[in-house]
């Protein structure tokens, strides 16, 4: 950035140092009759095109539009040379001389950005510098008259070639009809872009399109009053051209100031409306009205969620690069009062989406989030209960689908295991009934295979009410559970830190089943080598977490288990995140308030 603003300033050095040049030129004249007038106004032109340029250049160095009207005022230098003694200097003013009305021509259809935007932009102005320096050239070769109507000594053509002025006036005539065209289209162009802006832009814009279709207006006529003879006339419509050519960089600051009154207006009006205590108005609609854009959509931030969500508590994403929207972020006041600004370190509340134009207005965009930061808190407070409704209603859905399924694969798991070894036993205590009498070994036998059997039916109980609630969590508690847990595991399982007094019931089940399908999906998908567990107290809520060294790349959504744990913590109004970047392991976190 420094060494641009020393460039810049080296160019405006170098702008002085030309306008200095055409002065000289000008008082030396011998073919100009109002060497002081044409001098002082040359050089006035020249100045506040170069000066305002490079100044906007300096203020938003990406912008190209800065460059551009720089380059007008350098054009306007080089056309001030016809006025040269020099027959070469002459010839290459009078050749140029075109050169400063195609350039602002090109930086009209690029305001405000300094880019061409659509093909017919492109084609307007490549048609205009091919025209000014090729389709005009064969008239300079070939000795058209270039003196026209000067008075004094007239400097000679130093490009001609050979001596055919009537073959050159056909190329004079082609390059006129073409530079007409391009003047029509540019009109067109400039009232297409106009009336696509948005209000906003308009208001910024306005001064400058205005002065800048009466140039191209007059221009225009000029040349048409010219082909037509009326030379006078011509005359007269160049001056009035040259008159809003000069004031079109005053146009431009003039459309940055209207602008910033605009801004000012449209803040105080928004503020005022939404201070207002029998406000009607939409937030939405205020801050759409605001920034003249009516596609504006407010987007809220849940913290507990760590996303987006629109009034309805919907989730969203945020617009991406070439969606045509741009995101302005708005933060809550800080601690302790004080002014408010979008900008402030305070805590995340939404967001304004709005059109990628009015990033060419970042002071507008700041001030508008700025003043409704308040109300947008308050609306996101809202839309964190409608997010939480649904969330809750979902996962509600979700749980007695779970539940559903899980009653049924406890019928299928008893009846499939322990009622089929119930229904042995029955059948092994009868038969060593009927022979407990005629052959009591046999019977003997019998009863040591059915308690046996008894044995096993009561382990796959005990299993089976191990995955429904484990008794020793309603017994002994949280920590003796997951050292349980720990102690069954297949790989090591470190226990770092465990509450030290009982959590609430719902709680507590909720951890020791974190933990449960956790190492469950280490021990089945991780391929880990050891992992350790956590269940801390912070801030009035319990934190789980489980951590292992395995391949990582876990898919919260892939399976069944973590999402029917999300669902379990959703209606505790708990959150379950996981981190698992491949190669370096996962961690699974999952926060539940405790009151």
């Amino acid at each position: 950035m420094l060494a641009l603003r020393r460039a810049l300033l080296a160019l405006l050095a170098v702008g002085v140092v030309f306008a200095g040049l055409d002065v000289a030129i000008t008082l030396v004249s011998r073919h100009e009759p109002h060497k002081v007038e044409t001098a002082v106004f040359g050089v006035v032109i020249g100045l506040s095109f170069v000066g305002v340029g490079i100044s906007a250049w300096w203020r938003r160095p990406l912008n190209r539009f800065g460059l551009l009207m720089t380059l007008v005022g350098f054009a306007w230098f080089l056309a001030g040379l016809a006025e040269s003694n020099s027959a070469g200097l002459f010839t290459v003013g009078r050749y140029l001389e075109p050169l400063y009305i195609v350039v602002a021509v090109h930086m009209v259809l690029t305001f405000p950005t300094g880019r061409l935007e659509t093909t017919a932009q492109r084609a307007v102005v490549a048609a205009g510098y091919l025209t000014v320096l090729f389709v005009r050239l064969p008239f300079f070769l070939l000795g058209g008259d270039i003196t026209g109507d000067l008075s004094g000594v007239r400097p000679g053509d130093a490009f001609a070639v050979i001596d055919a002025a009537d073959l050159a006036s056909v190329f004079e005539v082609v390059a006129g009809a073409v530079g007409v065209v391009c003047l029509v289209a540019a009109v067109v162009l400039v009232l297409r872009k106009l009336r696509d802006a948005t209000m906003p832009q308009r208001r910024q814009q306005a001064p400058m399109v205005v002065t800048s279709l009466a140039l191209i207006a007059f221009v225009l006529l000029a040349e048409l009053l010219d082909a037509g003879g009326a030379h006078r006339a011509a005359e007269v419509a160049r001056a009035g051209a040259l008159g809003f050519f000069a004031i079109l960089p005053y146009a431009f600051l003039a459309g940055l100031l209207r602008s910033r009154y605009s801004r000012a207006g449209a803040v105080g009006e928004l503020i005022e409306r939404l201070n207002d205590p029998d406000r009607t108005v939409e937030l939405r609609d205020a801050l759409a009205e605001a920034l003249g854009d009516p596609t504006l959509q407010l987007l809220f931030w849940r913290p507990s969620a760590g996303q987006y969500v629109t009034a309805e508590g919907r989730p969203v994403e945020l617009p991406g690069p070439g969606s045509g929207r741009a995101v302005a972020e708005v933060r809550a006041p800080r601690a302790g009062g004080g002014a408010y600004r979008s900008d402030d370190e305070g805590a995340l509340v939404g967001a304004i989406v709005h059109d990628e134009h009015l990033v060419d207005e970042p002071e507008l965009v700041r001030m508008v989030a700025g003043s409704a930061g308040l109300a947008l808190d308050n609306e996101r407070l809202q839309a964190e209960l409608r997010a939480r409704v649904q969330e809750l209603q979902q996962s509600r859905a979700r749980l007695l689908e779970i539940s559903t399924f899980e009653r049924r694969r406890l019928e299928r798991d008893l009846h499939d295991g322990a009622q089929q070894r119930l229904v042995a036993l029955s059948l092994q205590l009868g038969l060593a009934e009927r022979k407990l009498r005629d052959d009591p070994a046999v019977a003997g036998r019998l009863l040591v295979a059915a308690r046996e059997e008894l044995a096993t039916a009561l382990e796959e109980l005990r299993e089976l009410a191990r995955g429904i609630h484990p008794a020793i969590l309603t017994d002994r508690g949280l920590g003796p559970a997951v050292q349980a847990l720990a102690e069954r595991a297949p790989l090591p399982v470190d226990i770092a830190v465990m509450p030290q007094e009982r959590l609430p019931p719902p709680v507590e089940a909720a951890a020791y089943f974190v933990v449960a399908e956790s190492l469950t999906n280490v021990v089945k998908y991780a391929q880990a080598d050891h992992a350790t567990v956590s269940v801390a107290q912070d801030n009035g809520f319990a934190v789980v977490e489980i951590r292992d060294d395995g391949i990582g790349g876990a898919n919260p959504g892939a399976g069944t288990g973590l999402r029917g744990l999300a669902d379990r913590l959703a209606a505790l109004d708990g959150r379950l995140d996981v981190h698992s970047p491949p190669g370096q392991g996962t961690v699974v976190r999952a926060e539940l308030p405790c009151a």
